[in-house]
């Protein structure tokens, strides 16, 4: 019996943290209103927030990286699933074109924008890559065409980030690793990493 009174507590505990945060959340919008704001841009993370929230994709992954955190070169991974399964074996063939081992690298997920630029401000790594759409779009904060942005870099707290294609997507089309190829020897060039042109 005790256990099922905690249990209610806690979930109505829960629910009462929702409503003032529902609650805020109404004040704010009518001071904005009083201001004469008719609209409110949302960044990306907040506007992923209330999209998801209630769904399946709630509550979002939590933040997990590995690797050294001196690492010259960080990978975040749109997946997060880092070096298991086929992608994550082709992932270490890229990193082996590069010179590298997935010891040299520090690689994280998408799930915590502020504790990457943090890593990225602290460390100051010589370059970071972007795995696919998701990281890419997180990274730069904008909303426009991923095939526009891939194969270029962008500033990303100060470290130059170049998107590139996810080893998944390079599973399911290896048409595309020509692109990524081309994508990582300018990574390379940027950290100034022995490179070969095959």
């Amino acid at each position: 019996m005790d256990v099922f009174n905690n249990n209610t507590v806690q979930n109505s505990d829960c629910s009462h943290g929702v409503v003032q945060a529902l609650n805020a959340l109404s004040r704010f919008l009518k001071f904005q209103k009083s201001l004469g704001n008719v609209s409110i841009t949302l960044g990306l993370d907040a506007f992923h927030i209330l999209k998801t929230w209630g769904t399946a994709d709630w509550p979002p992954p939590s933040f997990a990286a590995q690797g050294p955190e001196t690492a010259r070169i960080v990978l975040v991974d749109s997946e997060g699933t880092f070096f298991s399964g086929h992608p994550g074996d082709l992932l270490v063939k890229m990193l082996s074109a590069m010179h590298l081992t997935p010891e040299d690298v520090y690689i994280c997920n998408t799930a915590d924008n502020d504790l990457l630029s943090r890593h990225i401000i602290t460390h100051k790594p010589l370059a970071a890559v972007a795995l696919g759409e998701k990281a890419c779009r997180m990274m730069k904060g904008t909303d426009e065409s991923y095939a526009n942005i891939r194969g270029h870099f962008f500033q990303y707290s100060g470290v130059p980030v170049m998107a590139t294609h996810h080893p998944s997507l390079l599973m399911k089309t290896p048409a595309l690793k020509r692109q990524a190829w081309d994508d990582l020897k300018q990574v390379m060039a940027c950290a100034g990493l022995t490179r070969h042109d095959s």
